[in-house]
């Protein structure tokens, strides 16, 4: 009897193991049903950071303002061990205030959330605080707004597996990530095709008009639209009729505009702790050093953004643009 409860233990502590591993690998995958939301305001508006921040204030007045609806975070948030890290008072619960402290977060994980436990992450979202809206590493989104229900689609992705190559070169400075890759099968080229498969299926089915928009963690402008696999993006975002992608990863605030030949609109808002650099191939960017956020409001007929420098007390705008529906 003895034995028979010693084999029955370690098999409970086998399954347990073995559907813990198998609940942590389905959090990474994607969810091809969207998430639908509906808003009273006659317009959309949005605020988009990545890399932490040192401009909560800031972005909490201009939030305050103009009635943000939601907030895009591109990535980077510090990474965590486990839904009960006190990093999450640092990084979520005590970070901001006034509107940003109640609308909704729509997140995409950067390379140092990979280098924590990122499904802690997805795990808090599910289970802790839905505010915080990361379901898995590639998501997609429907926003209604207006008299008339004007749609917005919108498509999430984790850009990490297309950007670093641990194949071809020794990524040393990223050894978690390449732990966490091996850990769900995320190092296979078939892994990368298989995302990028779910990535066209998704965009093929949400083609139409108006606006529709993607949100990754790496830029696509210049040298990183050329870095490993991220060169294929472009094109399927020109093929589709993507209207803008919004990113982070650079410490810059930069934007290349659609123009002949070019449908999309790219954004780098990923200045918001510390700012360094440039992105050759911009057609704008703020100044090096400047600290900042990218601010968007989506109407009907077209999508107006503007770029907030927050690196003095006082927020204010130093450019802006329109973006029109494809």
């Amino acid at each position: 009897m003895k034995y028979f409860y010693v084999v029955f233990a370690i098999s409970c502590s086998l399954l347990l193991i073995t559907n813990t591993y198998a609940y942590q690998y389905d959090l990474v995958e994607p969810i091809d049903k969207p998430s639908v939301e509906n808003y009273e305001t006659k317009e959309l508006s949005f605020l988009t950071f990545g890399n932490q921040t040192k401009v909560a204030k800031a972005m909490t007045k201009w939030s305050g303002q103009y009635n943000s609806n939601f907030v895009l975070s591109v990535g980077d948030d510090e990474g965590v061990s486990s839904v009960y890290d006190a990093k999450w008072d640092k990084v979520w619960k005590n970070a901001y205030k006034g509107r940003l402290s109640k609308i909704p977060w729509y997140i995409v994980a950067g390379n140092h959330d990979w280098y924590g436990n990122i499904t802690a992450q997805i795990d808090y979202s599910l289970n802790y605080d839905s505010r915080y809206f990361f379901p898995s590493t590639y998501f997609v989104r429907e926003s209604y707004f207006g008299p008339n229900k004007t749609k917005v689609a919108w498509i999430h992705i984790d850009t990490n597996i297309f950007y670093y190559d641990f194949a071809t070169r020794e990524e040393t400075e990223h050894l978690g990530l390449k732990y966490n890759f091996e850990k769900f099968g995320w190092q296979s080229l078939k892994a990368i095709e298989d995302k990028f498969k779910w990535i066209e299926d998704r965009l093929n089915n949400r083609a139409q008009n108006g606006f529709s928009l993607s949100v990754g963690h790496q830029p696509l402008i210049g040298k990183y639209a050329q870095t490993f696999q991220m060169g294929r993006l472009r094109p399927l975002f020109e093929k589709y009729r993507v209207a803008a992608y919004f990113s982070g990863h650079e410490h810059v605030l930069e934007l290349e505009t659609s123009k002949i030949g070019q449908s999309v609109t790219y954004f780098i808002s990923g200045a918001c702790s510390k700012a360094h650099g440039k992105c050759e191939g911009f057609d704008w960017g703020m100044p090096v050093g400047a600290l900042g956020f990218l601010h968007t409001i989506i109407s009907k007929d077209e999508m107006y953004y503007e770029f907030v420098e927050s690196s003095t007390l006082e927020p204010k705008m130093v450019y802006q643009g329109k973006v029109l529906p494809i």
